[in-house]
């Protein structure tokens, strides 16, 4: 059985797992982990009709495969050169990264491929993976004034393997704050019109980072609506796609579906949680774009950590017959 067969077969069951996202304070929701050795009975069918929470997706086109798989959804903070905390990452272990889903026949897309079911880009044989980037820290991506990318940088590093690996393209999800990247003023919509220009996708993760559950409805709806609007005045599409800061619902979450108005309106056609296991396909019964999993990616304790990037690649190629 290939891996494609085998990852179209496999389905989840949940159990809740406590980690904590974005901050090493707050308490995010659990999230699901898919159990071992259950099979999927469902056919191909585009994601679901939204319910009032959910705003309504995109046509899936006609040239998009029915990938029924697992698509892992990886997490990313800081980049940085030496280990600090549980969720950074050193360039050499992002490289090492790279190099692994490359060898293991992973095709990036961004969220919102994945929220509307668009897996067109995906080569027959491979298997989607989503690439996001949490708080929007000064080495994710950096840009000079000529519009070259920094190498050193996260998306830098991406571009370079794509120079030496064509078909591994460097697409990612940041997901940003006000003053993206330590970018103010002018140098914001510069920074962000760069990664527009790049095919990667501009997500939201709210103007100030708080915790959702601790705001008013019109507190949250100011954090997203804002966040959303900084982007359009930059002249870029606005966000169509959230990543909760620390993992944390508000307490009305059709909040996040949509909301504001006037300038600061915004909507949402996916939402990403903190952990811990892949995503179901766009296709399947069980895959909700309103409450999409993540694994955290980091290189401390040499990135062995449990249910992080390595579990879970190593399940997915052991529990694969070649």
């Amino acid at each position: 059985m290939s891996r494609r067969q085998f990852l179209q077969l496999t389905a989840g069951v949940t159990v809740s797992a406590g980690l904590a996202g974005c901050a090493d304070t707050g308490a995010p929701d659990p999230a699901p982990v898919v159990a071992d050795h259950v099979a999927a009975r469902t056919s191909p069918r585009p994601p679901a009709q939204p319910t009032p929470s959910t705003p309504a997706a995109p046509s899936v086109t006609a040239t998009a495969p029915p990938f029924m798989g697992m698509v892992p959804v990886l997490m990313h903070h800081r980049l940085v050169d030496g280990e600090s905390g549980t969720y950074d990452m050193t360039p050499q272990f992002f490289r090492a990264e790279l190099e692994r889903l490359y060898r293991e026949k992973y095709h990036p897309i961004r969220t919102i491929d994945l929220a509307r079911g668009n897996f067109s880009t995906v080569p027959a044989g491979k298997t989607p993976v989503v690439l996001t980037f949490d708080d929007s820290s000064p080495r994710q991506f950096a840009v000079d004034a000529r519009g070259r990318v920094d190498p050193q940088s996260a998306l830098g590093i991406m571009l370079d393997f794509q120079r030496r690996h064509p078909d591994f393209p460097a697409v990612a999800s940041f997901y940003i704050n006000q003053n993206p990247f330590g970018y103010r003023g002018a140098d914001v919509a510069r920074a962000l019109r760069k990664l527009e220009e790049l095919d990667c996708e501009i997500g939201n993760h709210t103007l100030t980072h708080p915790n959702l559950r601790s705001l008013s409805d019109a507190e949250v709806q100011a954090e997203l609506g804002g966040l959303s609007a900084l982007v359009a005045a930059a002249g870029v599409p606005p966000p169509r796609t959230l990543a909760l800061p620390l993992g944390v619902h508000p307490r009305r979450r059709s909040l996040l579906a949509q909301g504001g108005s006037g300038p600061t309106a915004y909507r949402n056609e996916g939402v990403l949680l903190v952990g811990a296991n892949p995503a179901p396909s766009s296709y399947r019964k069980d895959f909700d774009p309103m409450a999409i999993p993540r694994i955290r990616c980091s290189s401390h304790a040499g990135g062995k950590g449990a249910l992080e990037m390595a579990y879970w690649l190593d399940r997915l190629r052991r529990d694969t017959s070649r």
